[in-house]
Parts: structure tokens; sequence; C-alpha cells
């Protein structure tokens, strides 16, 4: 469909409960939910407005989903590192029961034992720079100055530590090809 402004508010009207219920189910805050999701929207139009969008509403929740996910990030980086910490399992809980429609955590803590065992594999520098921007939240740049070293060298680290852990769990068995870059996404991005 071509995004003018008749689909575009089709397409709010349509959408935006179940959306706001969406982000809410991560969020636990309804008035949050809603201004992502007022959001989403701005940013759905701001790129398609007059062209075509062929798959608009898998689009917009995935859109919400990783504004859902910027948020909490910026929400546990503002209590501190032990939030990150104490909050991440349940965060993750949350993701993966959403993501995967089940309650079982066998699963996930399989996977987090499997997690654990490629950081600790990890060389020391790279694993230092991955705890650094996946568990402290911190920048690229931040890393840069804390260690002394450039922002190149952080994102070289980064590179490796996600090919090993990539490796590792695809060929575990633990976690198949295709579901590969979303296991990685919402273990260390949320």
């Amino acid at each position: 469909m071509i995004l003018d402004e008749t689909s575009f508010e089709r397409l709010y009207y349509t959408y935006a409960p179940r959306l706001c219920n969406y982000a809410h189910r991560f969020l636990r805050d309804r008035q949050m939910a809603e201004d992502l999701v007022q959001e989403s929207f701005v940013k759905l139009w701001e790129k398609y407005m007059g062209r075509e969008c062929e798959s608009c509403i898998p689009l917009l929740f995935m859109i919400v989903r990783n504004k859902c996910l910027e948020r909490i990030k910026q929400l546990t980086r503002k209590r501190g590192v032990e939030a990150i910490r104490h909050q991440q399992p349940e965060c993750d809980e949350m993701l993966y029961a959403l993501d995967f429609g089940t309650d079982d955590r066998t699963l996930y803590h399989e996977l987090e034992e499997e997690i654990r065992k490629v950081a600790d594999s990890l060389p020391d520098r790279c694993r230092e720079v991955f705890l650094m921007s996946r568990m402290d939240g911190m920048k690229n740049k931040e890393i840069a100055q804390a260690l002394g070293i450039s922002e190149k060298a952080v994102e070289k680290h980064i590179t490796r530590a996600l090919k090993e852990f990539k490796a590792h769990l695809i060929s575990s068995g633990h976690i198949s090809p295709d579901l590969m870059s979303l296991i990685i996404f919402v273990v260390f991005f949320s």
C-alpha cells in the first residue's frame, strides 16, 4: 500500500490500541507505552510518507518493540549497574516469553549458561569490552576512553565476541542459524 494520509489514519485507528497493549506488556507503564506507540507511528510516517510500504503492520510492531527495548535499556542504565544485573533476567524472561510464546524457562536458562561459558572463554580484553558494552550499557566511545583504546578496537572486540557467541551456540545445537540473530538481540540488547 502507498502510505498516504487516509491509509495512515486507517492504520493508526486499527492498530494503535493493539500496539499500546503490546508495548504495555514490555514496559508495564500505560502512558509510556502510548508515547512509544505515537513515536513509532511518527517514525513510520516520516520514513514511508507517499511511498510504498508493503509490510507496514509487522514493521510497526518491530519499531514498537525496538523502542520498548531502548526504553528498558535507558531505564536500567538510570538505576545503575546493579539494577541492570538484577533486572536483566526479568526483562529477558518477559521478552523471551513474548517472542516465543512460552513460559518454559528451561531453554532460556540453558542458553544463559552457554552464554556465560562463551563469555568466560573470551580473551580478557575482549570479554571486558563486551561486558562493558552489553551489561553496563556503555557506548563505544565511553569504553574506548575508559580503557584507553580506540573506538575501532572496541568495535573489533565486540564483533569478535558476537562471532564467538554465534559460532558456539549454533555448533552446540542450542540455536538454529535462523533464530540466532533474534536470540542475540533479545539477550544482549534488552
